[in-house]
């Protein structure tokens, strides 16, 4: 992140569930008498920097890390590195979890096996820094206890959640760049009985 124009700037890295990130600052020139920064946050952490950077290490707790620079004088910034990933410590409570990276898609409902207890079934979607999501409901299910049946879509970002019953169809936007997707009930029993498309849009 060093020698770029924009004076605010964010990066995202994404791996496989089940996976953690392992970032490395190798140099930094912020100002930090003049509030420059450095920030990584995930779904679990943030964590912001400026002093003594240079060879510390950042692990993220989930799989997607994003680290936002803030910075003043031109020509400032850091040098970071990442190494392999290696496998996150909860990662045998993922089940039925899915990550989606790409563009645009389906999402379907994942269902659970009989082994994963009280775990409920999501949907991780992680666009590029500078977009936003759109989920276009295409179907539901008619459920026989709409109470305990549900989806629920929670921006990560604002940390706002936004619940969906019955089978009416529903148009979401997120306010940032990540989302995700929750199932409740016989969503996790029935696989294919939600279906909704997924694109990225300009923010």
């Amino acid at each position: 992140l060093r020698n770029v124009r924009q004076m605010r700037c964010i990066i995202a890295i994404g791996r496989p569930l089940g996976e953690v990130i392992k970032m490395r600052i190798e140099s930094s020139t912020l100002n930090c008498k003049a509030k420059e920064y450095l920030a990584f946050y995930d779904r679990l952490i943030l964590i912001r920097k400026c002093e003594k950077m240079a060879g510390s290490e950042v692990t993220s707790r989930t799989n997607v890390l994003l680290v936002r620079q803030g910075r003043l004088g031109s020509g400032n910034g850091v040098l970071l590195t990442y190494n392999e990933s290696v496998t996150a410590p909860e990662h045998k409570q993922l089940y039925c979890d899915i990550q989606l990276f790409g563009p645009f898609g389906i999402i379907e409902n994942p269902t659970k096996s009989s082994s994963s207890g009280s775990q409920t079934c999501r949907v991780f979607i992680n666009a590029p820094p500078s977009r936003r999501i759109k989920i276009q409901a295409l179907s539901m299910f008619n459920a026989t206890s709409t109470h305990s049946t549900y989806v629920l879509i929670r921006d990560v970002d604002t940390l706002k959640t936004t619940m969906f019953k019955g089978h009416q169809l529903f148009l979401w936007i997120s306010s940032g760049s990540r989302a995700e997707v929750e199932f409740h009930g016989e969503y996790q029993q029935i696989k294919g009985t939600f279906q909704a498309e997924y694109s990225f849009a300009n923010s």
